[in-house]
């Protein structure tokens, strides 16, 4: 038998990610988790959906608590929310572009709302999260205001209002229909699109179905009963 000659076969390992890369990689992988056991989730199970060894959970997080409280952190980051409102299509009709809006934002707030139900019904202190100093509640209001008004773009003469003011009223608008759902409902339920759809559709004709069959306002009596 004529032995054949073996190919040198260079192997190159893929270049070792940074600290900060591997937390990212981990936390990626822990915040469903998170949202599905809350803190009952075991660190094995976290380096397992990293793919990654548990010893190097530990190298770059000191403990457990400081992996939720990071976790926490980015569920709660503004950046990833203003960068989903700047990235909506702007080749749609303006209702469309509006529930794209909606849509992205009630998601982001029901992620939210089950990560943090879950969290606080298996013994984390909500009011202990972590905190990011970079967190300016005023700044990030601006900042989607102004992606909204951007969103809205060349619709602005087919508003009653200010791109300013409607873009501050849908804001308001979706917070406020969502913190209720969440009030009335299970706190793990996501939004359902049709429930989406219907706020923007009322946010922008209103609920009436004619608006001449209200009478002025200095005329109008409603009858008593």
């Amino acid at each position: 038998m004529i032995a054949m000659p073996q190919q040198s076969v260079s192997r190159r390992r893929a270049p070792a990610l940074s600290s900060e890369e591997r937390r990212a990689t981990i936390i990626k992988a822990a915040l469903p988790l998170l949202t599905e056991h809350g803190t009952s989730v075991t660190t094995s199970q976290i380096a397992a959906a990293a793919g990654v060894a548990e010893g190097t959970v530990f190298r770059v997080f000191s403990d457990k608590q400081e992996l939720v409280a990071s976790c926490v952190g980015e569920a709660m980051c503004p950046k990833k929310g203003l960068d989903e409102l700047r990235a909506v299509p702007r080749d749609m009709a303006l209702p469309q572009r509006l529930s794209w809006v909606a849509h992205t934002m009630t998601a982001r707030i029901s992620e939210l709302g089950a990560l943090m139900h879950v969290l606080a019904s298996t013994g984390y202190r909500i009011d202990r999260a972590h905190q990011d100093p970079k967190l300016d509640r005023e700044r990030w209001l601006r900042e989607a205001v102004a992606a909204v008004v951007d969103v809205i773009g060349c619709d602005v003469a087919a508003l009653r209002l200010s791109p300013e003011r409607t873009a501050r009223m849908l804001l308001g608008v979706v917070f406020t229909s969502q913190f209720a759902m969440r009030l009335r409902h299970d706190h793990t339920a996501r939004p359902q699109r049709d429930d989406v759809d219907e706020l923007i559709d009322v946010f922008l004709h209103g609920v009436l179905t004619d608006q001449s069959a209200i009478p002025a306002k200095e005329h109008h009596r409603c009858p008593t009963s």
